[in-house]
C-alpha cells in the first residue's frame, strides 16, 4: 500500500505558492526591478527634521519615487556640517521620459535645471510633521549647488527654501532689523514726549484755555442762532420790496409807452413845420435883395430864423428835450 500524503506538507506548499505569489506581485507592481529609476542627491538648506527614508518624492502630488538615504557630510572648508538627501525617481512614472534620446544623461539633467528644475521639502501632516520632497520648476530662482563634487557618482538637484522656512527667515529678518534699531533711546524719548503731554494735558493754563474756547463757542453760538433769527425777517422783506419794484417797473413803462409816442409824432411835426420856415427864410432872402427898405425887419426875420435853426438843430439831437426840458440828465 502506498504511504498517504502528509496533509501538513501540502498546505506548507500551498502557503509557500500563494507568499511567492503575492511577493511577485509587490516586487514587479511595485516596480522595484524597474530599470527607469534614477537616483539624484539634494542639499536641502535648512534642517530636514521631519523627512524618513522612504518618503515620497512627488511632482504635482504624484509620488514619482521616495528617499533611499539621509546622510550628514561635514565640509571642512566652509567648517559647516550638511545633510545629502538622496532620492530615487521612476521615470516611468513620468510620460515623456522613456522616449528614445541619444543625449547624456548628465546633460539632460543640466537642461532641466536650467530649466527651473528644484527641489523643496513640503510638510506631509500637520498632526505628524512628516515631509516630503517636492520637485517642480521655479525657473526664476537662482541654481544653488552645494556639492562640490559628487557623492556616490549622483547628480545633484538645487534646492529652495519651503514655505515654512521663508516664512522664517523673515522673520528672523525683522528680529535681526528690530536689534539694529535704537530701541533704548526710541523707548526713552516716547516716554519723555508722553511725560511733556501729560504735564501739558494736567496745566492750569490749558485748563483756562479749554474753558474760555467752551464760552466763545457757546457765544459764538448764540449769535449765529440771533444772527438767523434776523436773517429771515430780512429776506422776506427783501422778496416783498423786488416784487414791489417789478410791479413798479412793468407799471411805469405801460404809462411810458402812450408818452413816447406823442413825443415822436411831435417831433415829427416840428421837425416838418422847420422845414416850411426854412423854405420861408429862402424866400424872405430873396425879396430882401429887391427891397432894400425892409432890411430891418429881415434882419430880424434872420436871426429868427437862425434861431429856429438852431432850435431845429438841437431837437433833431435831443428830441427828449420835448419831454424833459433842456436840462436834462440825458444831456
Amino acid at each position: 500500500m502506498s504511504k498517504q500524503a502528509s496533509p501538513t506538507l501540502i498546505g506548507g506548499f500551498v502557503v509557500g505558492a500563494v507568499a511567492l505569489v503575492i511577493a511577485g506581485i509587490l516586487i514587479f507592481g511595485s516596480g522595484i526591478l524597474s530599470t527607469d529609476k534614477r537616483k539624484l542627491i539634494v542639499y536641502f538648506q535648512g534642517s530636514v527634521n521631519g523627512l524618513n527614508v522612504g518618503a515620497p518624492v512627488k511632482v504635482k502630488g504624484v509620488a514619482v519615487g521616495r528617499v533611499t538615504d539621509i546622510l550628514v557630510q561635514y565640509d571642512m572648508d566652509v567648517n559647516q556640517v550638511q545633510t545629502p538627501v538622496v532620492i530615487e525617481v521612476d521615470e516611468s512614472r513620468i510620460l515623456g521620459t522613456r522616449a528614445k534620446d541619444e543625449t547624456p544623461r548628465a546633460l539632460r539633467i543640466k537642461t532641466l535645471i536650467d530649466r527651473g528644475l528644484r527641489a523643496q521639502l513640503m510638510l506631509q501632516s500637520l498632526v505628524t510633521g512628516q515631509l516630503y520632497v517636492d520637485l517642480n520648476f521655479f525657473p526664476h530662482t537662482p541654481i544653488r549647488l552645494v556639492g562640490k563634487h559628487e557623492v556616490m557618482g549622483l547628480h545633484e538637484i538645487p534646492s529652495i527654501p519651503s514655505p515654512t522656512e521663508q516664512l522664517e527667515n523673515t522673520f528672523d529678518e525683522v528680529i535681526s532689523e528690530l536689534r539694529k534699531m535704537p530701541l533704548q533711546q526710541t523707548f526713552e524719548k516716547l516716554l519723555l514726549a508722553v511725560q511733556h503731554l501729560e504735564r501739558l494735558l494736567g496745566s492750569p493754563e490749558l485748563t483756562q484755555s479749554l474753558a474760555t474756547l467752551n464760552q466763545t463757542l457757546l457765544e459764538t453760538h448764540k449769535l449765529v442762532h440771533h444772527f438767523d433769527s434776523k436773517i429771515d425777517p430780512l429776506s422776506v422783506d427783501l422778496q416783498a420790496t423786488l416784487k414791489d419794484t417789478r410791479t413798479l417797473m412793468q407799471s411805469t413803462y405801460r404809462e411810458m409807452t402812450p408818452l413816447l409816442k406823442n413825443a415822436q409824432q411831435t417831433l415829427s411835426e416840428a421837425t416838418a413845420a422847420m422845414s416850411q420856415a426854412k423854405s420861408a427864410l429862402v424866400g424872405v432872402e430873396a425879396v430882401t435883395d429887391q427891397d432894400a427898405a425892409l432890411d430891418s425887419t429881415l434882419k430880424e426875420l434872420s436871426a429868427a430864423a437862425q434861431s429856429v435853426r438852431l432850435l431845429t438843430d438841437y431837437l433833431q439831437r435831443h428830441p427828449e428835450a420835448l419831454i424833459y426840458g433842456k436840462s436834462s440828465p440825458r444831456e
